[in-house]
Order: C-alpha cells, then structure tokens, then sequence
C-alpha cells in the first residue's frame, strides 16, 4: 500500500513539473527602440497593432526611420511609425515538442491507470495485471502523443519586437 502511495506521488510530482510554466530568458534589446526592427530577417511573419485598433499581418520587406513596410497578398503594405502601437514577432512553435510532451502525459496517466487498476485485484494474475499495465502505458503514450502533435501543430507565440510609449 505505502508503494502505491508513493508512486502516486511521484507520478503527481512528475505531472506537475512538467505542466509548469518555463520563464523566458529576457531579451537583451529594448521593446521601445524602433532601430530594433532592423535586426527582422526578411519575411519574417510580423502582426502589427495600429493605434486605432487595427491589426495588419504580413511579411516583413523592409524598415526605414518613418514607417515599416509589410508584404501581405503579394502587395507592399507601407505602415508610418506614428501609426504603429506594437509591432510582434509569430514564431511557429514546434509540433515535435507538444508531441512529446503529450506522449509522456500519456503514458504516466495510462500507467497509474494501469497500477490503479491492479492495486485493487486481488487475484493471483500478477503477470497479467503487469502486462496491462503496459499496454495502457503504451496506448495513452500513443493518445498523448496524437493529441499534443495536433495541438502544438496550428500554434504560434507572439513576440514583441517594437512597443511604442
């Protein structure tokens, strides 16, 4: 009974490490400093925040000192400065690691199902139960797994490059 406990919690121990938030890193050049955006590679997928609300997104194509230049539809997009309210970087994030991350959530959960459920038999199919155990290790792996490609596949994070004050 007291191993059961305590793989319990280490499987809740487990499950909560990895579900916590990692800090970014701070960035070394400021937000506010327009000369930032020269750094931007060319086609970078920018979205941009206009004072009024609006929000353009587009291919970044160049950066002079009044005004940004998007390409969006295969059309140049000029958008001045003063205009601009912030100015954000979309990063894809990556499908590899919102898989993995579900393959590992999946194969926990589907072992303390798998240890759950033989804890309570008290049968003499000792290695029946192992075998289950696994099996349901493997399938919620599969699930996971599954589950978090699809997830992490259509997202992306927002980077802040320009912020005007």
């Amino acid at each position: 009974m007291a191993i059961e406990r305590r793989a319990m919690l280490i499987f809740a121990l487990i499950t909560s490490l990895v579900l916590s938030p990692i800090l970014a890193s701070a960035q070394g050049n400021s937000t506010s400093e327009w000369s930032s955006l020269r750094n931007v590679a060319v086609d970078t997928k920018l979205s941009v925040k206009l004072k009024t609300g609006k929000k353009v997104e587009g291919r970044f194509k160049s950066v002079s000192d009044s005004a940004l230049t998007l390409t969006r539809k295969n059309a140049p997009v000029d958008l001045k400065r003063d205009e601009i309210s912030t100015v954000h970087e979309l990063v894809s994030k990556s499908a590899t690691k919102s898989a993995l991350i579900g393959m590992g959530l999946g194969a926990g959960a589907g072992a303390g199902l798998g240890a759950l459920a033989s804890a309570n038999d008290d049968s003499d199919f000792d290695k029946i139960d192992h075998v289950a155990t696994a099996g349901l290790a493997v399938a919620g792996a599969v699930a996971g797994a599954v589950a978090g490609y699809f997830i992490g596949k259509g997202s992306s994070k927002r980077v802040l490059l320009f912020e005007n004050r």
